[in-house]
């Protein structure tokens, strides 16, 4: 347990510690989108057999830990430090970059026995991150619309 114990504080004091660009609301939505998301996603896992934390078929303090101790700090980060005003290229590098590390985050928690695969690999994880990343960003920017209408 020692790993995610050390990813959660690592995560979390990083996210916390680092210079904020965004305003609340922002993380805030961006985080509780991506808990829906990710909600949404193990439950199509579950069912399937998939992929899964720890003990299958369970949810848990262990899980709750991965769930709530390292999601939320990993979107702050991601959003935080997306490069809004660079070119197209750098926007896709950073995507491919944070689905690189995920995909290696990924496969240390399958070596240190708290994620399981099934009917799932770090192919899939890996094809999958971008268009997750992608879809986070376009949340945010979907947040932005809606502060935007409603000042007007």
């Amino acid at each position: 347990m020692w790993f995610l114990y050390v990813s959660i504080v690592v995560f979390n004091l990083t996210a916390f510690l680092m210079k904020k660009n965004l305003r609340p609301i922002e993380y805030y939505a961006s985080i509780f989108w991506g808990l829906f998301c990710s909600e949404i996603a193990d439950c199509f896992a579950y069912k399937y057999d998939m992929y899964g934390f720890f003990d299958p078929y369970f949810l848990d303090a262990k899980t709750l830990l991965i769930v709530l101790g390292i999601y939320p700090a990993a979107t702050m980060l991601i959003i935080n430090w997306y490069p809004f005003n660079r070119s197209f290229i750098i926007k896709f590098f950073y995507i491919i970059v944070w689905s690189v590390f995920s995909t290696f985050y990924e496969w240390l928690t399958l070596k240190m026995g708290y994620l399981y695969h099934h009917h799932w690999n770090l192919w899939l994880s890996a094809v999958s991150y971008p268009f997750l990343y992608a879809a986070l960003l376009g949340n945010l920017k979907f947040i932005r619309w809606l502060e935007h209408i409603k000042t007007k």
